[in-house]
């Protein structure tokens, strides 16, 4: 999958969920992982089945007056609070490049 994207893209942004499969990001070649961004933590994205936020933030931060959607309630799901991602292994495994989110208080480290 990320062979394919970098074959058409210079970077890319791997969804949040592979940053706990191991056997995906080794499979990685190590030139490419200098392409490959990663992200150092995680929000409410990190377990949402639909994602249908995604939309909705980028059209309001272009200021566009859509207001903002949230599966929450009719998809209800674990509050994990914000996650933190164990950069020395993503390091250890070959990665440079982090994303980071905007953190707040509480959340789950180590992952």
């Amino acid at each position: 999958m990320a062979d394919t994207a970098l074959a058409l893209y210079d970077t890319v942004i791997l969804p949040m969920r592979l940053n706990i499969q191991p056997e995906f990001l080794a499979e990685i070649p190590g030139e490419m992982k200098k392409r490959v961004t990663l992200f150092a933590n995680a929000g409410c994205a990190f377990n949402c089945p639909a994602k249908i936020c995604y939309t909705a933030i980028s059209k309001m931060n272009k200021f566009t007056g859509v207001p903002f959607s949230c599966s929450k309630a009719t998809m209800p799901r674990q509050e994990l609070g914000m996650v933190f991602f164990d950069l020395n292994k993503l390091r250890m495994a070959g990665f440079r490049r982090f994303k980071l989110l905007q953190a707040m208080a509480g959340g789950i480290t180590g992952f």
